[in-house]
């Protein structure tokens, strides 16, 4: 799945450079990947290798590349041509053969969501390069930049969200996205800390599979839930040797964007429970840690009030769930509680909220002299963050701030209305 939202050429560059020297130190010599007239990669080699497969089909309206072609700050995704044809209700946008994809092989489970086995095949097929008989997509793979999730982020870049997340009050409230590559990979599959392929392999795939799959193009596709920007289904394989489909869900027109949801059953959505085969119910902080960007709205969030109150040993249920949206139009913000008025906040869970929105606020006026002390974009200093981890930081910052805000004004007026005033 995709994790370049906020894509910016020289941020990429900057996180591209590990990866790089591992390339380089590669005995396969990899070819470069295919681009356009504005050397943007285009992927028609992907394109090309799926759709000589008999089980293969890419649509003919399909195009790999930027937002608006040549720029290098516009996002990378799927879209459909502008000079192409639209792609209908139920059209087939991408269907993947079993060989195409990377997987755990005969033993694929479709109902399993995580093993070694596949992280372990994709290290494999990545260390063969050109050599590798799915090379159009290795190449591509190779090309992904390095440190966007959290849980690759340096020392003091994870320090430093710990900080804004109150050290573990605010979700994501579990520490465990700080040790995941230790905690699932090196103890879990038993890998080694000195392979920097399975490194790579396993945030790739914590990034990019569906569940235990590695599937090319569909994990091109850009995350959205606004129901006027989804406008697609997938469809994974029953059993292994079975194909995987990205179908899309309505009519997308020439210029229009491809949008996937990540996490398309969310508390959030409206979704019909057939629609749900992926499995994917994480809340907006979750999609933060798992992919390293913030979602648009409508964003999904629970908040806790007794995360840290070891005393109270009760049954009643603390968490404040709820749904955030904002009207497009007017700016206004919209939270919807999840089970309804009873379970909107009371005067002891405001305290709580406004305890951490003061908190936000005065790292807020901090910024300016934090970025100084934090921020380096030179890799040898070992004490900064990188500038992509201080921006996603803010981003996530921002969207704390706006969610607990709506919290507290249900408080105050006893309605779901957040003024969009409130932001900082």
């Amino acid at each position: 799945m995709q994790t370049n939202m906020y894509n910016n050429s020289y941020i990429m560059f900057l996180l591209q450079l590990l990866l790089l020297a591992v390339i380089i130190s590669s005995s396969n010599a990899l070819s470069p990947p295919t681009t356009d007239e504005h050397g943007d990669y285009n992927g028609l080699d992907m394109i090309e290798w799926i759709n000589s497969h008999a089980d293969g089909d890419i649509h003919p309206s399909v195009r790999i590349g930027r937002e608006r072609p040549g720029d290098s700050t516009s996002i990378n995704g799927l879209f459909v041509s502008s000079d192409g044809q639209p792609i209908e209700k139920d059209d087939i946008i991408a269907q993947i053969p079993w060989d195409h994809m990377i997987h755990p092989g005969g033993r694929y489970d479709k109902g399993k969501f995580f093993t070694c086995r596949a992280i372990y095949y994709l290290a494999k097929e990545l260390e063969l390069g050109d050599k590798s008989t799915r090379a159009p997509y290795v190449r591509y793979l190779l090309s992904m930049p390095r440190g966007v999730q959290p849980g690759e982020w340096s020392k003091t870049g994870k320090e430093f969200l710990a900080n804004v997340l109150g050290n573990g009050e605010l979700p994501p409230t579990s520490d465990d996205w700080q040790t995941r590559f230790e905690d699932e990979w090196l103890e879990g599959c038993s890998g080694s800390d000195d392979n920097d392929m399975e490194r790579v392999s396993y945030w790739l795939a914590k990034s990019r599979d569906e569940d235990t799959l590695m599937v090319p193009i569909y994990d091109m596709a850009n995350h959205s839930n606004d129901p006027k920007k989804l406008n697609t289904i997938s469809y994974k394989p029953k059993e292994a040797g079975d194909t995987f489909r990205f179908v899309a869900s309505r009519k997308i027109m020439p210029g229009e964007q491809i949008y996937n949801s990540y996490n398309r059953c969310n508390h959030c959505s409206d979704v019909p429970s057939e629609d749900c085969e992926t499995f994917s119910f994480s809340r907006t902080p979750d999609l933060f840690v798992d992919f390293g960007f913030v979602e648009d709205h409508p964003q999904s969030w629970e908040l806790d009030p007794a995360i840290l109150d070891s005393s109270d040993d009760s049954d009643d249920e603390t968490e404040l769930e709820f749904c955030l949206d904002k009207d497009a139009e007017t700016g206004e913000w919209d939270t919807t509680w999840e089970d309804g008025e009873d379970y909107m906040p009371d005067e002891e869970d405001a305290k709580w909220l406004k305890k951490h929105l003061k908190r936000l606020q005065k790292l807020a006026k901090e910024k300016e002299s934090l970025e100084k002390k934090l921020v380096s974009d030179d890799k040898v200093l070992l004490s900064t963050m990188s500038r992509w981890e201080w921006d996603s930081t803010w981003r996530y910052h921002e969207a704390l701030v706006n969610a607990i805000s709506a919290a507290i004004t249900a408080v105050d007026d006893g309605s779901g209305d957040h003024d969009s005033r409130d932001e900082l």
